[in-house]
């Protein structure tokens, strides 16, 4: 395996983990949630920065204009798509193996390791750390064909 390859796996790899986590933290949907509002609910602004309270058109219009406009959106369709596939994939884990995903990940950084086990373990979760870094990583090795495409 050539170093080009090894690099280009390891940044794929920590593209996946920040994806990974953005969505067990809830940072998919906030970012959903925060282009719809940036779409559906402009206020007109006049030239001199105050709003206004007609703007030329039918509320409805406007609504209906800013609605097309959100669909078209690349970015808001790309987490949409991110959001399905993550939901298809993580909901279904058993209680422990979504915590293990989800302590592994948590916050910006994630946890090492002990970490990890020192959580589940306050949790009253009885699980080995071998086994959690195979929950772990089969999440990951099973979910990354799926997601591939997304990560940009």
């Amino acid at each position: 395996m050539t170093f080009a390859v090894c690099i280009e796996r390891s940044i794929v790899a920590d593209k996946l983990d920040r994806v990974i986590a953005d969505y067990v933290n809830g940072r998919i949907d906030a970012k959903i949630k925060s282009i719809e509002s940036r779409y559906l609910y402009r206020q007109k602004v006049d030239n001199l920065g105050i709003r206004t309270s007609y703007s030329g058109g039918s509320e409805q219009e406007s609504y209906v204009i800013n609605k097309e406009e959100l669909e078209n959106d690349a970015e808001f369709n790309r987490l949409k798509e991110v959001n399905y596939i993550f939901s298809m994939w993580y909901e279904p884990l058993r209680n422990i193996e979504k915590e293990v995903v989800k302590l592994k990940l948590s916050g910006y950084t994630g946890l090492p390791w002990y970490r990890v086990m020192i959580e589940l373990d306050i949790k009253d979760i009885d699980i080995s750390q071998k086994q959690a870094k195979r929950i772990f990583y089969q999440f990951k090795r099973d979910i990354e064909p799926f997601i591939l495409h997304c990560l940009n």
